[in-house]
């Protein structure tokens, strides 16, 4: 079990990035990144947040007022937030249609307005299934303010998986239900994967799959377009080529 501590204190950040409205800091987890050593300056544009290509789920959630579930979680808003209502362990459970590279879990604590519902221990599995969460991070807290990062990767490389799940282990002063007001997944922009089956494909498609008329217009209508998930068309290309023995 891999285990991660960093905590990002939010109130260093406030001369360096002024002017944004205090309670908007839903998109400020690159800045984070950055400013916790994560990633350099010029590889801003190289993750981006994947939070809504997933289903989630809580274990619970307070359901009066004006709503404390995945719509709060998910808002940029920090005064809206997940409030548990059930018995610990508290879950996020966070489920992507297909596999998926994942970097960083970006979340939002606030221990000076939450105090016992702040977590102040969680562990973060990833897997191919809820039913099979393998690999295991696990971070502690002292007290937080502002983004806290979960480093996923392995070495430069995000892990792949179909499932990230969220488990609040512990509250500050033993507190029962928690609070947390942003959480959101991070990866890369761009599969290492996919660009390495693109370099494999290449040389493998017919050059009259993608010529055009005197106006650009494909005249081959069997062209697959530029943006076509690039692994089919290489398994396709790789089962019609010839074996030589």
């Amino acid at each position: 079990m891999a285990t991660v501590r960093m905590q990002f204190d939010h109130e260093e950040e406030e001369e360096e990035f002024p002017g944004r409205p205090e309670n908007n800091r839903g998109t400020d987890w690159i800045y984070a990144l950055e400013l916790g050593n994560f990633i350099s300056k010029d590889e801003k544009d190289d993750y981006r947040d994947i939070s809504s290509r997933a289903n989630w789920t809580l274990s619970s959630c307070k359901v009066d007022g004006d709503g404390f579930g995945i719509n709060e979680l998910l808002s940029d808003n920090v005064d809206s937030y997940w409030q548990s209502d059930g018995p610990q362990p508290h879950t996020i459970t966070v489920e992507f249609p297909r596999k998926t590279d994942i970097s960083f879990l970006a979340i939002f604590l606030d221990y000076k307005s939450d105090e016992s519902y702040t977590p102040n221990k969680l562990l973060v599995r990833l897997g191919s299934s809820v039913m099979h969460l393998d690999d295991e991070f696990e971070q502690s807290f002292n007290e937080p303010v502002g983004w806290q990062i979960m480093d996923l990767r392995r070495g430069s490389h995000a892990k792949r998986a179909f499932v990230l799940q969220l488990q609040v282990v512990q509250n500050h002063q033993n507190g029962r239900d928690t609070h947390i007001r942003h959480m959101r997944v991070i990866g890369p922009s761009r599969s290492r994967f996919d660009s390495v089956a693109r370099a494999l494909v290449t040389p493998l498609i017919d050059p009259m799959d993608f010529a055009g008329d005197e106006n650009g217009d494909p005249v081959n209508g069997n062209r697959p377009p530029m943006d076509a998930p690039i692994m089919p068309l290489l398994t396709k290309k790789l089962r019609s080529m010839k074996v030589i023995r």
